[in-house]
């Protein structure tokens, strides 16, 4: 097994210190303090966040894209999450729960 394809299985949680602002219908901000980045997001990428609440995997994720989104290409949403996510978890706003049975605990690891 690959690490992305190990990566595709954890389930995905937001950093609870990451701020989100959602700016109009085209995206939002994100900032992670503890980092001091700032991302913009496109729709997708917010559809994407807003979707690592910590109950999903990417291949969920995926899936809710597929359906939230007619006509766009397989292969085009597959790589559009793998990217974002790898982004994310590489910068500190995504993350996998420390305690996967522990659904309150907030704090995430990369």
């Amino acid at each position: 097994m690959t690490q992305n394809e190990a990566n595709s299985k954890d389930i995905l949680v937001r950093n609870p210190d990451v701020i989100l602002r959602e700016e109009d219908p085209d995206g939002a901000l994100l900032f992670n303090p503890d980092t001091n980045q700032i991302r913009v997001i496109n729709p997708t990428g917010l559809f994407i966040w807003n979707h690592c609440d910590g109950t999903r995997d990417q291949s969920a994720i995926v899936a809710s894209m597929k359906e939230a989104f007619d006509g766009v290409p397989e292969q085009e949403v597959d790589n559009q999450v793998q990217e974002f996510i790898t982004d994310m978890r590489a910068n500190g706003f995504l993350g996998v729960p420390i305690d996967p049975d522990d659904p309150s605990l907030t704090q995430v690891k990369s």
